[in-house]
Protein backbone atom coordinates (compact mmCIF):
# COMPACT_ATOMS: atom_id res chain seq x y z
CA UNK A 1 0.00 0.00 0.00
CA UNK A 2 1.35 3.40 -0.98
CA UNK A 3 1.55 5.92 1.83
CA UNK A 4 -0.09 9.27 1.07
CA UNK A 5 2.08 12.35 0.67
CA UNK A 6 2.96 14.05 3.94
CA UNK A 7 0.85 17.07 3.08
CA UNK A 8 -2.17 14.82 2.51
CA UNK A 9 -1.56 13.12 5.86
CA UNK A 10 -1.89 16.48 7.57
CA UNK A 11 -4.74 17.81 5.42
CA UNK A 12 -6.79 14.64 5.94
CA UNK A 13 -5.65 14.27 9.57
CA UNK A 14 -4.35 10.74 8.97
CA UNK A 15 -2.52 9.47 12.04
CA UNK A 16 -0.91 6.38 10.54
CA UNK A 17 1.64 7.98 8.24
CA UNK A 18 5.27 7.53 9.13
CA UNK A 19 7.37 10.66 8.80
CA UNK A 20 11.09 9.98 8.94
CA UNK A 21 13.55 12.85 9.26
CA UNK A 22 17.20 11.92 9.40
CA UNK A 23 19.61 13.62 11.76
CA UNK A 24 21.89 16.25 10.28
CA UNK A 25 25.07 16.93 12.24
CA UNK A 26 25.63 20.04 10.11
CA UNK A 27 22.30 21.66 11.07
CA UNK A 28 23.19 25.01 12.61
CA UNK A 29 21.04 26.09 15.54
CA UNK A 30 23.03 29.18 16.40
CA UNK A 31 21.31 32.54 16.71
CA UNK A 32 21.53 34.44 13.43
CA UNK A 33 22.31 38.15 13.37
CA UNK A 34 18.80 38.93 12.05
CA UNK A 35 16.99 37.30 15.01
CA UNK A 36 15.38 40.20 16.88
CA UNK A 37 14.12 39.11 20.30
CA UNK A 38 12.08 42.31 20.73
CA UNK A 39 9.78 41.15 17.91
CA UNK A 40 8.76 38.01 19.79
CA UNK A 41 5.00 37.62 20.12
CA UNK A 42 5.25 34.94 22.81
CA UNK A 43 4.69 37.10 25.92
CA UNK A 44 1.64 38.92 24.59
CA UNK A 45 0.09 35.61 23.45
CA UNK A 46 1.03 33.56 26.50
CA UNK A 47 -2.54 33.05 27.76
CA UNK A 48 -3.72 31.97 24.31
CA UNK A 49 -0.79 29.57 23.97
CA UNK A 50 -1.67 28.01 27.34
CA UNK A 51 -5.33 27.70 26.31
CA UNK A 52 -4.52 26.06 22.97
CA UNK A 53 -1.94 23.74 24.57
CA UNK A 54 -4.61 22.54 27.03
CA UNK A 55 -7.26 22.16 24.34
CA UNK A 56 -5.01 20.12 22.04
CA UNK A 57 -2.99 18.42 24.80
CA UNK A 58 0.21 19.73 23.24
CA UNK A 59 3.44 21.02 24.75
CA UNK A 60 2.98 24.77 25.22
CA UNK A 61 6.73 25.23 25.27
CA UNK A 62 6.91 23.78 21.74
CA UNK A 63 4.24 26.24 20.58
CA UNK A 64 6.19 29.06 22.21
CA UNK A 65 9.47 28.00 20.60
CA UNK A 66 7.91 27.90 17.13
CA UNK A 67 6.19 31.27 17.67
CA UNK A 68 9.40 32.82 18.97
CA UNK A 69 11.26 31.58 15.91
CA UNK A 70 8.59 32.76 13.49
CA UNK A 71 8.10 36.21 14.99
CA UNK A 72 11.78 37.00 15.61
CA UNK A 73 12.75 35.89 12.11
CA UNK A 74 9.55 36.47 10.13
CA UNK A 75 9.27 40.24 10.32
CA UNK A 76 10.74 40.65 6.82
CA UNK A 77 7.31 40.25 5.21
CA UNK A 78 5.59 42.94 7.32
CA UNK A 79 4.96 45.19 4.30
CA UNK A 80 3.19 42.31 2.52
CA UNK A 81 1.21 41.52 5.69
CA UNK A 82 -0.14 45.09 5.78
CA UNK A 83 -1.36 44.61 2.22
CA UNK A 84 -2.72 41.11 2.95
CA UNK A 85 -0.44 39.66 0.26
CA UNK A 86 1.95 37.47 2.25
CA UNK A 87 1.63 33.72 1.84
CA UNK A 88 1.72 33.09 5.57
CA UNK A 89 0.32 34.79 8.63
CA UNK A 90 2.05 35.43 11.97
CA UNK A 91 2.35 34.74 14.87
CA UNK A 92 2.64 31.02 13.94
CA UNK A 93 3.40 31.87 10.31
CA UNK A 94 0.66 29.60 8.98
CA UNK A 95 1.08 29.36 5.21
CA UNK A 96 -2.42 29.87 3.83
CA UNK A 97 -1.23 29.49 0.25
CA UNK A 98 0.22 26.04 0.95
CA UNK A 99 -2.43 24.70 3.35
CA UNK A 100 -5.42 26.40 1.75
CA UNK A 101 -8.31 26.50 4.22
CA UNK A 102 -7.32 23.25 5.99
CA UNK A 103 -6.46 25.13 9.18
CA UNK A 104 -8.44 28.30 8.44
CA UNK A 105 -8.51 30.90 5.71
CA UNK A 106 -6.43 34.09 5.63
CA UNK A 107 -9.11 36.09 7.46
CA UNK A 108 -9.29 33.52 10.25
CA UNK A 109 -5.49 33.47 10.57
CA UNK A 110 -5.59 37.17 11.45
CA UNK A 111 -7.28 36.20 14.73
CA UNK A 112 -4.43 35.36 17.15
CA UNK A 113 -6.35 32.51 18.83
CA UNK A 114 -7.24 30.88 15.51
CA UNK A 115 -3.70 31.39 14.21
CA UNK A 116 -2.11 29.82 17.29
CA UNK A 117 -4.62 26.99 17.23
CA UNK A 118 -3.89 26.36 13.52
CA UNK A 119 -0.15 26.25 14.13
CA UNK A 120 -0.66 23.97 17.12
CA UNK A 121 -2.94 21.71 15.08
CA UNK A 122 -0.21 21.38 12.46
CA UNK A 123 2.23 20.46 15.24
CA UNK A 124 -0.23 17.94 16.69
CA UNK A 125 -0.74 16.29 13.30
CA UNK A 126 3.01 16.13 12.76
CA UNK A 127 3.60 14.55 16.17
CA UNK A 128 0.88 11.97 15.44
CA UNK A 129 2.98 10.77 12.49
CA UNK A 130 6.46 10.61 14.00
CA UNK A 131 7.71 8.02 16.50
CA UNK A 132 6.98 8.79 20.14
CA UNK A 133 9.89 10.67 21.68
CA UNK A 134 10.89 12.36 18.42
CA UNK A 135 13.05 15.39 19.17
CA UNK A 136 11.98 19.01 18.94
CA UNK A 137 14.53 19.55 16.15
CA UNK A 138 12.84 16.89 14.00
CA UNK A 139 9.30 18.14 14.67
CA UNK A 140 10.26 21.77 14.06
CA UNK A 141 11.99 20.82 10.81
CA UNK A 142 8.71 19.31 9.61
CA UNK A 143 6.73 22.35 10.78
CA UNK A 144 8.91 24.49 8.56
CA UNK A 145 8.94 22.03 5.65
CA UNK A 146 6.64 19.02 5.81
CA UNK A 147 8.67 17.31 3.09
CA UNK A 148 12.06 17.70 4.78
CA UNK A 149 14.23 14.59 4.83
CA UNK A 150 16.96 15.81 7.20
CA UNK A 151 17.01 18.11 10.22
CA UNK A 152 17.31 21.71 9.02
CA UNK A 153 18.92 24.80 10.50
CA UNK A 154 15.35 25.89 11.33
CA UNK A 155 14.74 22.73 13.36
CA UNK A 156 18.09 23.03 15.12
CA UNK A 157 17.41 26.68 15.99
CA UNK A 158 13.92 25.93 17.34
CA UNK A 159 15.40 23.23 19.56
CA UNK A 160 17.89 25.72 21.02
CA UNK A 161 15.06 28.22 21.57
CA UNK A 162 12.97 25.48 23.20
CA UNK A 163 15.77 24.67 25.62
CA UNK A 164 16.74 28.31 26.38
CA UNK A 165 13.16 29.69 26.68
CA UNK A 166 14.19 33.30 25.89
CA UNK A 167 10.63 34.52 26.51
CA UNK A 168 11.20 33.88 30.22
CA UNK A 169 14.11 36.32 30.31
CA UNK A 170 11.88 38.96 28.74
CA UNK A 171 9.16 38.31 31.33
CA UNK A 172 11.66 38.74 34.18
CA UNK A 173 12.60 42.28 33.12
Amino acid sequence: MVQPARKQCLVQNIKTCKFVVLENPNADGSEPIYEIAAFSAVSRNSALIDRVARELMLDGRLIRAIMYMETTHGYYDAPLAILGMNKSVLPMNVNVEYWGSTFGNRQAMNDPYKNIRAGAEILKRITANVPQGTSVRHIATLYNNINAQRVSDYGARVEKIYLAQPWLRKAEK
